[in-house]
């Protein structure tokens, strides 16, 4: 059965107190004290500095942070020279051997329960007459409906007895307030923010309707997913996470089996030898290249077509020439919507992710996931469209940014009406061509550094004792309605007009669920079921009024 977990469990209590729950909590632990430089040899080494005893004469908090960027490896040298550690540290942020630790503690949670399942299990063999178990100790059909009921009982936004939602610094409308009946109903989603599991299919562009060209994404040529990242897994093992002899190593005691002495010393310098930028021993099989552009495709994505073909070339785009959108008002998917995929490569959460290996990047080994992809559009790009499906519960709602401004939808860039006359970008020719495909690119990238400043502010944002350092800050306090003047929003419900505001009254509508969450509730009728298209976007507004969606949801 399912065990709830939290960092602290006391708002979990009444789930296991009222529902009948299994439920688990993460606490601190225990730490030896670091009190000085000599003391502190004497330390295990992955405690060393963890915690600073009163009137210690070191500073604990210099040795969070120990992460590199980089570990040289024999087959691939970084094009850019790499950062010595990773950034984004702040004094009252975790650092990374934090992480760990706690990741280390939750871990150890799963395992003691697994081990008292599996005691269990044998437990009850041995009771029963052996195997198999009788039915009644592991089906637990009975045990999901008993906290499925009463569940119910437990003190929240259960019973719809209040309203999710506040007006961001303004009274806000009931009708605009998110129901709460959506703590008892499964909610859908989609989003372009990450990491997430199965990163394609939980896309917000897995939704979205392509064009007339059967683009998703007309800038690019291929799914930004599926970008060749500069180099192959895995990457090698750093110091700073390989402690030295004869200290335990975690992936060790993690092996399946127990190694013998010899094993183990032999593991050991082979793991360390790679921590030093040693050559490891023995040689992999060699694979032949397979290139694209000049580079190596990585093995993952060889023989995986594109899913958006972007500008085209030849005779493809002689035939293309002849596709133009005629009636902008009519509800076809604008040919000016740009997609800010965000991390390219799989970025996925787990363990064994791939993520953000661009030739760029000055430091290969940060191992962020944090994504903010959105789908942008202004007045210019026409319609974004999206499908809907399997609406049971009458809802669909989503969070939008309308602070973005021009530099975020680069695909518009020259353009003097909507949709380009028509036709996009899909006229351009030869140099042309190349040169406007060289500049969404340098466009992209800079939007990427953006989002990544984005993040680093976040961090900042909230001081030392967890107090907000700037109410007023876009991200965070998200009080901005649109930074390019008034605008009209628009949106369709299965091809029928449903709102039309202009600036103050999409402010009126803007809903704020927690910090940096500001949603639009575009549909709540729970009569209404089924497969829903729908559409937005931005009128007489031109470059400039810009909006983005990040996420969707419905039920």
């Amino acid at each position: 059965a399912p065990v709830l977990m939290s960092e602290g469990g006391s708002e979990l209590a009444s789930f296991h107190d009222i529902a009948g729950a299994s439920v688990a909590a993460q606490d601190k632990g225990w730490l030896p004290f670091t009190v000085s430089e000599e003391q502190v040899k004497e330390v295990p080494w992955a405690a060393q500095y963890m915690q600073c005893g009163r009137g210690a004469t070191v500073n604990c908090k210099g040795h969070e942070y120990t992460a590199g960027c980089w570990v040289e490896r024999e087959d691939f040298k970084p094009e850019v020279a790499q950062n010595a550690i990773v950034g984004g540290g702040a004094s009252w942020h975790p650092g990374n051997r934090i992480h760990k630790h706690r990741g280390r503690m939750i871990a150890l949670i799963v395992l003691k329960t697994l081990d008292y399942a599996l005691d269990k299990w044998v437990e009850l063999a041995a009771k029963g007459g052996g195997y198999p178990i009788a039915e009644e100790h592991w089906h637990v059909t009975d045990y999901y409906k008993n906290i499925q009921e009463k569940v119910k009982e437990v003190p929240g936004c259960y019973g719809d007895i209040w309203k999710i939602g506040s007006g961001r610094r303004r009274n806000l409308e009931d009708d605009d307030f998110w129901p709460s009946r959506l703590c008892n109903i499964p909610l859908q989603g989609r989003t372009l923010w990450g990491p997430r599991h199965n990163p394609m299919e939980t896309s917000l562009l897995s939704i979205m309707k392509p064009n007339i060209m059967g683009d998703i994404d007309p800038k690019i040529k291929t799914n930004a997913y599926l970008e060749a990242p500069c180099y192959q897994p895995p990457d090698r093992p750093g110091p700073w996470v390989v402690p030295p002899m004869p200290e335990p190593y975690a992936p060790l005691i993690g092996w399946n089996r127990r190694l013998t002495v010899e094993e183990e010393e032999h593991r050991q310098r082979q793991l360390r030898s790679r921590a030093d930028g040693g050559t490891p021993p023995g040689k992999a099989t060699e694979i032949a290249p397979v290139s694209e552009g000049g580079r190596e495709v990585p093995l993952f994505r060889r023989g995986v077509n594109s899913t958006t073909r972007g500008l085209t070339e030849g005779d493809v785009a002689k035939e293309s020439a002849k596709e133009k959108i005629i009636d902008n008002d009519t509800i076809t998917p604008g040919l000016g919507i740009n997609v800010h995929w965000g991390r390219p490569g799989v970025c996925d959460g787990s363990s064994h992710s791939w993520c953000d290996k661009k030739c760029a990047s000055s430091c290969l080994l940060a191992g962020s996931q944090d994504n903010r992809g959105m789908v942008c559009f202004d007045g210019l790009s026409g319609w974004l469209v999206l499908d809907v499906k399997n609406v049971k519960y009458g809802f669909i709602g989503a969070r939008m940014e309308a602070w973005r401004g021009a530099n975020d939808v680069p695909i518009t860039s020259g353009w003097t009406e909507v949709n380009n006359g028509g036709r996009g970008n899909y006229d351009k020719r030869g140099r042309e061509r190349e040169l406007h495909v060289e500049e969404q690119r340098r466009m992209e990238m800079e939007a990427m550094e953006r989002m990544n400043d984005e993040i680093e502010e976040g961090i900042q944002f909230f001081g030392e004792d967890g107090d907000r350092t700037n109410t007023t800050r876009r991200l965070g306090g998200g009080q901005s309605c649109g930074v390019g003047g008034d605008y009209t929003f628009q949106y369709a419900i299965n091809g029928e007009i449903m709102g039309t505001w202009n600036q103050a009254e999409f402010c009126k509508h803007y809903t704020r669920l927690s910090y940096n969450l500001d949603v639009i509730k575009f549909m709540d009728d729970v009569d209404k079921t089924g497969d829903f298209e729908l559409a937005m976007r931005i009128t007489n507004g031109g470059r400039g009024k810009v909006m983005c969606i990040t996420h969707l949801y419905w039920a």
